[in-house]
């Protein structure tokens, strides 16, 4: 599926795991270009995220387990802007100041490349994350101790450990050269820029396994 969204358009973003919805994100579209694809994620939208029969949260024992239900969640302020490219193994949130007006940190989300769907996207996060400064003087690894458990829950292959971390590895050179793989200036929008509201998830059949 080739078609691009327009700005302001209100699409999804779900996380896929073996054909079954893991989470359900509704976001609207900033831009998307072929070589950009830039969402926000607004304050108060309602969210879907995974609970086992028994109600627990603990995601990696119910990933292994390949049953959950999901149920709805509100988006707490601030919103996200969510920086990245269709194809592309990672994406660069913004974190947000309370007021959204400025960057107060980026956040490289490693995760399945985006790829298109008739409503949205799809993914699944690499639980390994980096947190970096706004102006890059800084960065850290985010969930090195969940990445060892994916491993031992069978959630990923030690293989797949290791081409996560290959994938943060490149992106925190780029930043130690001073060329990260986004662009900076998304640190000064705000979403005040153009009069969206907060979408609610785009109806689907439940996909959980049950």
């Amino acid at each position: 599926m080739s078609e691009h969204f327009r700005p302001g358009d209100d699409v999804v973003v779900r996380e896929v795991v073996d054909d079954l919805v893991w989470t359900e994100r509704p976001v609207t579209v900033v831009v998307d270009e072929p070589d950009q694809l830039v969402l926000h994620q607004a304050a108060g939208s309602v969210t879907r995220e995974p609970i086992d029969p028994s109600e627990r949260t603990d995601y990696l024992r119910i990933m292994a387990g390949r049953r959950w239900t999901l149920r709805d969640k509100v988006w707490q302020p601030p919103g996200r802007l969510r920086i990245g490219r269709v194809g592309q193994p990672f994406e660069v949130w913004r974190i947000s100041t309370p007021d959204e007006r400025e960057v107060a940190a980026w956040y490289v989300n490693l995760q399945e490349p985006l790829r298109r769907t008739a409503d949205g996207f799809e993914t699944l996060d690499h639980v390994l994350d980096i947190l970096v400064a706004p102006d890059l003087s800084w960065w850290r690894w985010k969930d090195e101790d969940e990445l060892s458990s994916a491993v031992e829950h069978g959630v990923l292959t030690a293989r797949d450990a290791a081409a996560i971390r290959a994938t943060g590895e490149a992106v925190i050179a780029d930043i130690e050269r001073g060329d990260p793989p986004w662009d900076l200036t998304w640190g000064t929008w705000q979403p005040g820029e153009r009069d969206w509201t907060a979408p609610g998830a785009p109806e689907r059949p439940e996909g959980a396994a049950g």
